[in-house]
């Protein structure tokens, strides 16, 4: 994984108390996606700008992506 420790710990912080049953299973009832979910969850946590300006200066999409795969198990 191409993301830092540091960067990963702190993404895992602020989505781990957003991911709860009940938005689990809300996003379940409305069969979206686990990527749909995870991507929810980085734009709730306010992560976004974090994703822009830090992330993108070494990482790609993939890259995230499978971050939030370690982060976020399936629905």
């Amino acid at each position: 994984m191409k993301i830092t420790k540091t960067h990963f710990e702190k993404m895992q912080a602020a989505i781990s108390v957003l991911d709860t049953d009940t938005n689990r299973k809300a996003y379940a009832a409305m069969s979206l996606s686990l990527k749909r979910y995870q991507w929810d969850l980085v734009r709730q946590a306010g992560l976004l700008s974090f994703v822009c300006d830090e992330l993108y200066k070494y990482a790609d999409d993939t890259h995230i992506q499978t971050c939030l795969n370690r982060i976020v198990p399936s629905l």
